[in-house]
């Protein structure tokens, strides 16, 4: 991609201080500890071995006097990621189950959940490659539309925004092409109303361009801002930017990369 970027793994991401719990715990005991650590699930150790795990939400509807024993999953290859997982890779295996443990069956090192891509790991990782698909827009924009202004209908707010710092940037005498001061969204604007643009991103239509840029780009200001980039973790109804959103999100943003 030309230059060196932060690279973000399972490793990085998951959380690697993690407690257990006792095979002798009670149902009860056990949901209180969850709730109050803020736990979906954890592992269940004998010593140093790890004999399976528990889920809170399955706790909360059985026996509340029960051992733990009776309740605990067995850690299978499919609960297992490797530390070395890329982060398309982590995106698409949260996508298909809310945690992972890192490590061996009997040993457990650290465990990944969907809340850990809220974290600065991925925060990094995805501003490092929105910062460089910015880069390419506007080198884009240059090359096939440096009459921009004239052909894309725009706020007249923003344009007047450009104008004025650009005009700031002249008279500091650093001034770069107006397009330099245009934001991320503007340029996504630009991009999807110019079919030369559009098409060497590799979307196949302004409309889908349009679309997958628009959650590109609120997808851009929740990293701009530290906000959650996963904001509804759970199944069911809820609001906000799923998995399978940022999956799918991320899917364009490395997408347009390789294509420019």
């Amino acid at each position: 991609m030309g230059r060196d970027l932060y690279v973000c793994t399972a490793g990085n991401l998951a959380t690697r201080s993690i407690v257990s719990q006792s095979p002798d715990a009670t149902v009860a005991a056990t949901t209180d500890w969850l709730e109050s650590e803020g736990y979906d699930v954890a592992p269940v150790t004998a010593g140093e071995t790890v004999v399976g795990y528990v889920e809170l939400d399955h706790l909360q509807d059985v026996a509340t006097d029960d051992q733990i024993p009776a309740h605990t999953n067995p850690v299978t290859l499919e609960e297992i990621i490797s530390t070395d997982a890329t982060f398309d890779e982590v995106l698409s295996a949260l996508y298909e189950a809310p945690f992972y443990f890192l490590g061996g069956r009997n040993r457990r090192t650290g465990i990944l959940t969907r809340a850990d891509l809220n974290t600065s790991p991925a925060m990094i990782h995805l501003f490092d490659r929105i910062t460089l698909l910015e880069e390419r827009f506007r080198e884009l924009i240059l090359d096939e539309a440096p009459d921009w202004k004239e052909r894309v209908s725009l706020d007249p707010n923003i344009v007047k925004d450009i104008e004025e710092r650009h005009a700031d940037a002249r008279r500091s005498n650093i001034e770069l092409d107006e397009i330099h001061y245009a934001q991320f969204s503007t340029l996504a604007t630009i991009i999807s109303n110019i079919e030369v643009c559009w098409d060497a991103c590799g979307f196949s239509s302004d409309h889908r361009a349009s679309s997958q840029l628009d959650d590109l780009t609120e997808l851009r200001n929740s990293v701009a801002h530290s906000q959650l980039i996963v904001q509804h973790t759970g199944e069911g109804l809820g609001k906000g930017r799923t998995i399978g959103k940022v999956e799918q999100t991320y899917t364009t943003l490395m997408d347009c990369l390789d294509a420019l």
